[in-house]
């Protein structure tokens, strides 16, 4: 007879606390194998808020936070692939987390997080992330043919996307 998985062993489940980071989102409580990882902790809070991670559940630009004593929130968690047994044994973490939904929206395949709530198409090209030259691109909303004004800024909505089509009109 084979062994049980460790995972199956409720003795080593760790039970935590997720939410989205916005006022008034409900808090879900979560049993994970202490060996599973942050990510995880993400995917399973985001599903049970009935959010999309972005740009995809394996690889979000959405972060993960430890809400610390007084509900204060922590810098993002840089590593998600480490087990949240680990990371909750670590001096002055909580088993509470929180998930931040960022503004990230996209052009042709290249994902972005919006630094501010409105951006110009010449902001947007420049971004490092898409880093197309204005001089060479114009910037397009899907489905139209009409171009984005290079320094009219556009209110950025989550997963919004934007076409990038090299014409060099704005060199023109």
């Amino acid at each position: 007879m084979a062994a049980p998985h460790e995972h199956e062993n409720p003795e080593h489940d760790v039970q935590v606390r997720v939410q989205i980071l916005s006022p008034g989102a409900e808090e879900f409580k979560v049993k994970l194998p202490e060996a599973a990882a942050l990510l995880e902790v993400m995917q399973r809070g985001a599903a049970l808020a009935h959010v999309a991670l972005l740009p995809t559940q394996d690889a979000p630009l959405d972060r993960l936070h430890n809400i610390l004593k007084h509900d204060e929130v922590g810098p993002a968690i840089q590593d998600l692939d480490q087990a949240i047994g680990d990371f909750v044994r670590q001096p002055g973490t909580t088993r509470d987390f929180g998930i931040e939904l960022v503004l990230a929206f996209r052009v042709n395949t290249r994902w972005a997080i919006a630094p501010k709530p409105e951006l110009s198409p010449r902001e947007i090209l420049a971004l490092p992330e898409i880093n197309l030259d204005y001089t060479q691109y114009s910037l397009y909303l899907p489905n139209s043919t009409d171009l984005l004004a290079l320094d009219t800024p556009i209110k950025i909505e989550r997963g919004m996307a934007f076409e990038a089509q090299r014409d060099g009109r704005y060199g023109a």
